[in-house]
């Protein structure tokens, strides 16, 4: 399992493992479409590019998130049209599901009301992904999860 630290030259797009990049992705075609023809796609397109298995589990876990959000999550940064921090705060989660699960739910708790059954969802996601070739780092070092650090640009 990989490891990295959470400061600001470590966010920087072109230092993201390829399993981030992709989910980045996926999560902004979710936020900017929710409806039931925009998932259907994405969870083709997600099949297509990794595995069945890991689009019905991002499917799953998107499922999960929609059903308990607090409030609209965010796709992208508004001063950068770059990964939203809400976005950050799902991929690093996921990527801490297997290590950390007690952080992962912090740092998605002021998304959603139900943060143990994402957590829940983001750990097979996460094994998912890396079984079909597109693991993610476990970004350890979060100091205070509720603290807004920079955005991934």
């Amino acid at each position: 399992m990989q490891t990295a630290p959470l400061d600001p030259a470590a966010r920087s797009a072109d230092r993201l493992e390829p399993g981030e990049r992709l989910l980045i992705a996926a999560l902004q075609a979710w936020l900017s479409d929710g409806s039931a023809t925009s998932l259907r796609t994405l969870g083709k397109v997600m099949a297509w590019r990794t595995s069945p298995r890991v689009a019905a589990l991002f499917l799953g876990w998107v499922h999960a998130m929609d059903a308990a959000r607090l409030r609209p999550i965010e796709a992208t940064c508004r001063h950068c049209g770059g990964a939203s921090q809400d976005v950050q705060r799902l991929v690093v989660a996921c990527g801490l599901a297997p290590v950390d699960l007690d952080l992962g739910e912090r740092l998605i708790a002021p998304l959603v009301s139900e943060a143990t059954s994402v957590m829940v969802l983001a750990r097979a996601l996460n094994a998912a992904l890396a079984q079909a070739g597109w693991p993610l780092p476990a970004r350890l070092g979060v100091q205070d999860p509720s603290h807004e650090q920079p955005t991934m640009h």
